[in-house]
């Protein structure tokens, strides 16, 4: 009986991360969205997550600096700083100079059912009837939703839309292989040192394609709050949220919380950027919901 209280005080704790870390990741699309035009995607990217592992650093160095990390796990987790700091924030910055807020968000939702592709291909998770649903489900949902024209240029938020997904798969590839190293050295070390060598990456890419001091100086004080929003809320809580919600649950799991994302991305896109909530919008959030939640709905109840 007391395992078994545990185990949900555990999924109930790993849930809530996890869904905390969404709604602020959704929160992330429309600030970027907001900032793009001013600071180019290569210095935000830089900037923002140079400043929030600095800031993860500075919360924990005692923490940090008495981990020992394994010499085998060193490269690995490298690339894991390669995917999730450098090359999905790069290509949602992108993305997101050519589409919406809502149609990232959405997009970042399908993560988890990218997640079991990744995971199945690389033996990690088997596909059950359950996921193998939920991935068509998704894909006609978001097929339906990109089809929507947003403006007189679709190919424009079309290629926005290709950008935004390769960021996605990079996210994907990160939730997949993480796991393993967040329960071995801990939430904080790993997520430190993935920040590190993503941010030593994102200053070599801002120093060749970026225009960090033009930037800067042209931003007004909404968007150096909304960068301030992308670096606190959106960056160390988020961060330590996610990498916490994969220590207590598995990837799966933590991946259902993910529907807060695009409900994040849609309300406050339409709060703050004037975006419209469209009929399609609507149905392609519905449907990706329901892929997650069909996807994890064996995972949930065995938990």
């Amino acid at each position: 009986m007391n395992k078994d209280k545990t185990i949900l005080k555990t999924l109930l704790l790993g849930s809530f991360f996890a869904s905390l870390s969404a709604m602020l990741g959704g929160s992330t699309f429309v600030f970027t969205r907001y900032v793009v035009d001013s600071i180019d995607p290569f210095t935000l990217s830089f900037l923002r997550y140079g400043l929030t592992g600095l800031i993860l650093f500075l919360l924990s160095i005692s923490v940090y600096i008495n981990k020992k990390f394994s010499k085998a796990d060193l490269i690995p987790m490298c690339f894991l700083g390669l995917a999730m700091i450098t090359l999905f924030p790069n290509f949602m910055a992108l993305g997101l100079e050519h589409t919406t807020a809502a149609r990232a968000g959405l997009l970042y939702a399908t993560m988890p059912l990218c997640t079991i592709i990744i995971a199945y291909f690389f033996n990690i998770e088997k596909i059950t009837l359950n996921k193998s649903l939920a991935v068509l489900l998704a894909i006609l949902g978001v097929s339906f939703c990109m089809s929507e024209r947003v403006d007189n240029n679709f190919q424009d938020t079309l290629k926005g839309d290709f950008l935004m997904m390769i960021g996605v798969l990079s996210a994907s590839c990160f939730t997949v292989f993480s796991g393993k190293y967040l329960k071995k050295y801990g939430n904080i070390p790993v997520m430190i040192f993935v920040i590190l060598i993503g941010t030593i990456l994102n200053l070599i890419i801002s120093m060749i394609f970026g225009n960090a001091i033009i930037s800067l100086l042209e931003i007004n004080k909404f968007e150096a709050a909304a960068l301030l929003m992308l670096i606190i809320p959106g960056g160390v809580v988020m961060m330590y949220c996610w990498g916490k919600a994969l220590q207590l649950i598995s990837p799966t799991q933590a991946a259902i919380s993910l529907g807060f994302n695009p409900l994040t991305a849609i309300l406050l896109g339409s709060i703050i950027l004037n975006e419209e909530i469209t009929f399609k919008l609507g149905i392609g959030f519905i449907s990706i919901l329901m892929a997650i939640i069909l996807a994890n709905w064996k995972s949930k109840i065995k938990a």
